[in-house]
């Protein structure tokens, strides 16, 4: 990694290969992924690079031109409670999951920027406004894409079976 990308991205692991799938990209590779790196129960200062990595990211796309034909999801597969909960016994204090209301970031690839697009609870446990279910959000992704959700389909046991099942619903509303 040179010095100006250290600066900007950081020197950990996280950093570093967030930063080789950006320059991959430039190289006109047209899939990366990154898994990582956290499953804190608590805030950790660990999670910080995390997020440098990912602002640094989406900058670098956007100043490379890249921004608008790249689509970048960061996010988890469940939420997390916004308290900490009691320390019991040998067991550190910790976060719950929640899989009923959860965050994700889209950048780039068609999606508005700067916006928020539904809200939960002040628990941050059930969604208040605007449920996009996880068939939804694959719908989305998937036509976001290029690709017709209700078209795509994998065969199995001799059925053909789609990634949204027999839902999904993209959400319009956070497209461009």
């Amino acid at each position: 990694m040179c010095l100006e990308m250290s600066t900007v991205w950081g020197e950990d692991k996280a950093s570093s290969e967030i930063a080789e799938r950006s320059e991959a990209l430039k190289r006109g590779v047209d899939w990366e992924a990154t898994r990582e790196f956290w499953a804190f129960r608590k805030p950790q200062p660990q999670s910080l690079p995390m997020v440098k990595a990912g602002a640094a990211l989406i900058t670098d796309l956007k100043r490379r031109g890249l921004l608008e034909d790249t689509l970048v999801i960061w996010g988890g597969e469940f939420g997390r409670t916004p308290y900490t909960q009691l320390h019991k016994e040998d067991v550190a204090a910790g976060r719950d999951h929640h899989s009923t209301a959860f965050s994700m970031l889209l950048a780039g690839g068609g999606v508005k920027g700067g916006m928020v697009y539904g809200s939960s609870d002040e628990l941050g446990m059930l969604v208040e406004e605007n449920p996009v279910h996880v068939h939804d959000f694959h719908a989305t992704i998937l036509h976001l894409l290029g690709i017709n959700h209700e078209e795509l389909t994998y065969r199995y046991a001799g059925r053909d079976f789609r990634l949204t099942d027999v839902h999904g619903r993209v959400v319009h509303d956070i497209m461009v």
